[in-house]
């Protein structure tokens, strides 16, 4: 029996997804509802068709443009439901150039020790404090909007979060 159509996979292209100039709060309240977010996986851009996405795991970078370190809480919501905490990260730029004087985050590490993402096991942090891109993914299945808090900004003063679906 021939088999006439492989198994595919998508090539995504990192999209720069958040810009951060100053620290924000994270929830504290969670109501029912939630219709926006920094990342809309359901649009074209993220394989969004319907109310399927190629979107099922999201891989992230982050720069910046001086050295220094953050926090910055992501969390995500099904469209009408409640935000839900995915990661508290801490990330420090040192000197690993991007371009010009944009630093690239090369150490990051999750904050906190329990699990506070369903997909816990999904929950990855790679190639953090060698000098080189350090990344963070994770499983978004269920997640319609992503959203970032950068709760902390220690000599940044301007933060990029870029993504792409693996």
């Amino acid at each position: 029996m021939a088999i006439n159509i492989a198994e595919q996979t998508v090539v995504d292209s990192y999209k720069l997804v958040f810009t951060a100039t100053s620290t924000s709060s994270a929830p504290t309240a969670f109501p029912f509802g939630v219709t926006s977010g920094d990342i809309d996986l359901l649009l074209p851009q993220w394989g969004g068709k319907g109310t399927e996405t190629k979107a099922y795991r999201l891989g992230m970078l982050f720069t910046g443009d001086a050295a220094g370190s953050a926090t910055v809480i992501i969390t995500g919501a099904c469209e009408g439901g409640p935000e839900e905490q995915i990661a508290s990260i801490n990330i420090t730029m040192n000197a690993v150039v991007e371009t010009g004087a944009w630093r690239i985050i090369d150490t990051m590490s999750l904050n906190g020790i329990a699990p506070i993402h369903l997909g816990a096991c999904s929950l990855l942090i790679a190639d953090s404090g060698n000098s080189r891109v350090a990344k963070l993914g994770f499983d978004a299945l269920g997640y319609r909007y992503i959203r970032f808090y950068p709760t902390v900004l220690t000599g940044i003063t301007n933060l990029r979060i870029y993504a792409r679906h693996l």
